[in-house]
């Protein structure tokens, strides 16, 4: 097997400034792939194997940027609707680079939030001298 082509530089800032977690991108690939179906928090904690209370902060954060909105019958339900053509482009390269390079894609957002980490805690280190 080949390795996958490096990220374009547009898809890879959408990874790094918009896609804070893999959950995150778990549940929006899970959403995106049935996006007429109307996902219950439960049943998104169920599909993703995290708590409900994990489901309900990345749906929230899904809603908080556009991807997902409330279904029309049932407020309490949602299902995949970025808020423009832009953004469902954008989702549909990320779907595709992630199908064809999973474990790339994934360190790539897991290194970004081992970075942010340490830059958090050293802002709370006692450095010697000061």
């Amino acid at each position: 097997m080949s390795p996958a082509a490096p990220l374009p530089d547009d898809l890879r800032r959408f990874i790094l400034t918009s896609v804070p977690s893999v959950p995150f991108l778990e549940a929006l690939l899970l959403l995106r792939g049935r996006p007429d179906h109307a996902w219950s928090v439960a049943e998104v904690a169920r599909a993703l194997y995290v708590p409900e209370a994990t489901a309900a902060g990345v749906v929230q954060a899904l809603r908080d940027v556009g991807l997902v909105e409330p279904d029309a019958a049932d407020a309490q339900l949602l299902h995949y609707g970025p808020r423009d053509a832009a953004l469902a482009a954008m989702v549909d390269r990320l779907a595709e680079a992630y199908r064809v390079d999973l474990i790339g894609v994934t360190k790539l957002i897991h290194d970004r939030v081992q970075k942010n980490a340490t830059r958090f805690a050293d802002a709370f280190r006692l450095r010697k001298g000061n």
